[in-house]
């Protein structure tokens, strides 16, 4: 795609309904503003962009005028009633018909004919296709002799158009049927209905399953927004100015007084009185070239004669009667600027609310109070029922609410996108960043359209002054994650619920979802979240713990606490330790003792404190007790860790010096390979005066004394003697037991004539000792671990070997060597045995 027409669709993406401005385009597609303003100059050239005023140039997308564009309110109060009209009009095979239900001087018949022209204009009738009216007032008490005059009409084949009925109120309800069945039955004929009523009529006629009408109703015209009653009056002082050839000079606030006068209910009436007030200046000075609604200043309002009030000129109008542009620019500069600063909430809101007094954007008391119920319901369902944040519950606040998002509206239907849009949000997100995302899931439901909007972040100083504090107060991203459609928003409602603020937010995901997915939607929350340090908590209920802790970790850099298994204890449980503002360590502590099946991590790496590794071949006990001996002789600030011999050669094998960052040392009873920049000491080497001083140095390099170093060594050595393995068995007799030992290793040497160290034979009394006990006590029988591809001649002969001098052991002691044993005894001894291999 080339850049011209990448800047086009990002326009018509990013703001299809909006003016904007040369550098507000060149920001949104990344390119220079000269470029950027070649660009629009070449889209206006080709009749895609609408250009429009000099210093500073709007651009806005150039869409198809329709038949309804020159009615007031048809991209605000009757959208959707217009809407509406469209889909009756273009259903197929005949269209829909329609029911128009509003007050008298509400713009019924207006509307209709703009039904008529539309389809005119979509070529679904020709220009000489007629609009006839018939008047059901005229037919109270004759209805046949109505349904014979409808029924003519629509049956005249020569003809096409709408017929329209008005008054339909009058009518008897099942009469009001039978005409809407009439209706929804001329499918072969060319004419078309709209029917109009000043009051609601009864459901069950339109909705009837064989009589579907499309029902518009249309608000009064004190229930009409601001800005669109204003548009009303410079549409009436047009006229007038036209009629007299004057030009009209009217002020501000006398423009927004005719706007505001509560006992005018009709648009014809308030076109009655604009006209007698006209009248009543022009008799005061007929002779001169201009009409002046009583005084006027240097702010006054010009309307001159033969100009058409088309959608520009009503949003001028409208600009200039309020002031807008001017108040609304100020107060983002001077709320930027509080941002800026650092200022509390408080004084963001008193900004506001003080332009929402001197504006006083309100439409009608009653149109306030039903959109401040649905902000209200809104609120409860997008933040308190899932974040539990409860906001007061005061008529006065919930006004001001409507208020302000009336005012944002206005602003957002009559002025440009803000040049500080972007400048504007970034603060707030900074600023208050829960607070933020929480005031996004409302306008994700109330205007999602406009969530890029600056205008519509205007009603969150209001909304959210009473409860951001609290909400910022919160020092943890917790996350819940877990399979199905509800689990995790049930939780999240408990927990957040019970605990009065928003510590949870929820993702409810499909059974098959993708730790990519997962990754995905962590990191779009915690970009959301804004750039905060705060630490990350995610609970989910199954998969890898290390995985989902290894990729989470690259979305954020923050401490990250992942734990597996999650219920709705576990979670309530972490939300009370949020709430009592604990720090991250005894979060993630007391995450590690919820239950036998929960496991959770913390730190990368297989420790987050400095340790030693202990791993013994004759199994963990003896590394246990190797790591107690150990706790006992140095500081308690050093882990002593304690692992299987095949556990840590596969962590050896499957990680990185990283994962053992903190891994100072490691103390096995066999050699161990390893390149990771890690000391490795077989402990039976410590008999070696080298090794020993060795040992020394690495403990005292990690921050041990001199006597405790000493001390280790000294018990180490008394640990590995003779007397050593008599302490560490528990059941045999010490003395038969390596009397045992000491034979199986004396043939083993005299087989393979070989003759091995003191250190290395003290390691085989230890391990067989310890082997035939734990063979004694133990009913676990293992299958055969030997494959047959892996096996080597000389593995085998060993193998064979083994089985003849374990013979006499097995019988003695009434117990089964296992293969694993073997293999272990092969893995100790095959480097001194095959000095080859």
């Amino acid at each position: 795609m080339k850049a011209i027409e990448k800047l086009y669709a990002a326009i018509a993406q990013q703001f299809p309904d909006e003016r904007i401005t040369t550098k507000q385009a060149a920001d949104a597609v990344g390119l220079t503003r000269g470029v950027t303003s070649s660009y629009l100059s070449k889209l206006e050239k080709q009749g895609k962009l609408l250009k429009t005023g000099s210093r500073p140039v709007y651009w806005q997308i150039k869409r198809e005028k329709s038949a309804f564009d020159e009615l007031i309110g048809f991209h605000g109060s009757l959208k959707n009633d217009i809407n509406h009209a469209i889909e009756a009009i273009v259903y197929p095979d005949h269209g829909l018909p329609i029911l128009i239900i509003g007050a008298h001087g509400t713009g019924k018949l207006s509307l209709a004919r703009s039904v008529y022209r539309e389809a005119i204009h979509r070529g679904i009738f020709t220009k000489e296709s007629v609009f006839e009216t018939i008047d059901c007032g005229k037919y109270k008490n004759k209805f046949n002799t109505l349904q014979r005059q409808i029924q003519e009409t629509a049956g005249q084949v020569q003809k096409t158009g709408f017929l329209y009925i008005k008054n339909l109120q009058v009518l008897h309800s099942e009469k009001q049927h039978e005409l809407f069945m009439f209706a929804n039955q001329q499918e072969k004929t060319n004419i078309r209905f709209i029917f109009s009523a000043t009051t609601e009529l009864s459901d069950n006629n339109c909705t009837d399953f064989n009589c579907a009408v499309v029902q518009i109703k249309l608000s009064s015209l004190n229930e009409r927004p601001l800005n669109e009653r204003i548009a009303f009056v410079g549409l009436f002082l047009q006229r007038q100015a036209d009629k007299i050839g004057k030009n009209i000079l009217i002020s501000p606030h006398s423009l927004i007084k005719f706007a505001k006068i509560t006992n005018v209910v009709s648009i014809s009436d308030l076109n009655n009185r604009i006209q007698l007030m006209c009248a009543a200046a022009y008799a005061k000075t007929p002779n001169v070239n201009q009409l002046i609604i009583n005084k006027a200043n240097e702010n006054s309002i010009c309307i001159t004669p033969n100009q058409h009030l088309l959608e520009t000129k009503i949003t001028s109008l409208v600009t200039s009667a309020l002031q807008l542009g001017p108040t609304v620019n100020n107060l983002l500069r001077d709320l930027l600027e509080s941002l800026l600063a650092g200022e509390t909430i408080t004084e963001q809101n008193f900004l506001v609310l003080k332009v929402l007094n001197q504006v006083d954007t309100t439409v009608s008391e009653s149109l306030l109070k039903e959109l401040a119920q649905t902000v209200r319901q809104v609120s409860k369902e997008a933040i308190t029922h899932q974040y539990g944040i409860v906001f007061q519950n005061d008529d006065n606040f919930w006004r001001y609410v409507a208020l302000a998002f009336t005012f944002a509206n206005l602003c957002s239907d009559n002025l440009p996108v803000a040049d500080s849009t972007h400048k504007f949000q970034a603060q707030i997100k900074k600023r208050y960043p829960r607070s933020h995302y929480l005031f996004k899931q409302l306008l994700i439901k109330m205007a999602p359209k406009n969530i890029q909007s600056a205008y519509y972040y205007l009603p969150f100083f209001v909304l959210m002054v009473q409860c951001s504090e609290k909400l910022e107060s919160v020092h943890y991203n917790a996350i819940l994650l877990t399979h199905g459609e509800h689990t995790a928003s049930s939780i999240q409602q408990v927990v957040n619920t019970l605990c009065g603020n928003y510590f949870f937010e929820a993702f409810d995901m499909p059974i098959d979802v993708s730790i990519s997915r997962i990754n995905e939607y962590v990191r779009n929350y915690l970009i959301d979240q804004g750039s905060s340090t705060k630490e990350n908590i995610i609970l989910f209920d199954m998969g890898s713990l290390r995985e989902m802790f290894r990729e989470i970790k690259k979305v954020s850099d923050q401490e990250l606490l992942v734990v597996n298994n999650v219920t709705t204890a576990m979670a309530l449980d972490i939300g009370l330790r949020i709430q009592r503002n604990e720090i991250f360590q005894s979060i993630a502590e007391a995450s590690q003792k919820y239950s036998s099946t929960t496991d959770a991590q913390y730190y990368e790496g297989l420790s987050n404190r400095k340790n030693i590794i202990v791993s013994c071949m004759s199994g963990v006990g003896l590394s246990e007790e190797l790591k107690k001996l150990i706790e006992e002789t140095l500081s308690p600030s050093l882990e002593v860790i304690a692992l299987d011999y095949k556990h840590l050669h596969a962590l050896l094998k499957n990680n990185d010096r990283q994962f053992f960052s903190n891994t100072q040392l490691i103390l096995t009873t066999t050699d161990v390979s390893g390149d990771m920049g890690m000391d490795i000491i077989n402990i039976y080497n410590i008999f070696d005066k080298s090794v020993s001083l060795k040992l020394e140095t690495i403990l005292l390099q990690i921050g041990e004394n001199q006597k405790s170093s000493n001390l280790l060594i000294e018990r180490l050595l008394r640990f590995l003697s003779i007397e050593g393995i008599r302490g560490r068995l528990q059941i045999l007799n010490p003395d038969v037991v390596i009397q045992e030992s000491q034979d199986i290793v004396s043939h083993y040497e005299n087989f393979y004539n070989v003759k091995f160290e003191p250190r290395l034979k003290l390691n085989l009394y230890m391990h067989l000792s310890l082997m035939i006990e734990r063979m004694l006590v133990s009913t676990t029988v293992s299958e055969n671990t030997f494959q047959e591809a892996d096996l080597t001649p000389r593995k085998k002969d060993f193998i064979s070997l083994s089985s003849g001098i374990f013979q006499h052991v097995e019988q003695k002691f009434n117990i089964k060597v296992q293969d694993y044993e073997i293999e272990l005894l092969y893995q100790l001894l095959k480097d001194f045995i095959f000095t080859d291999e």
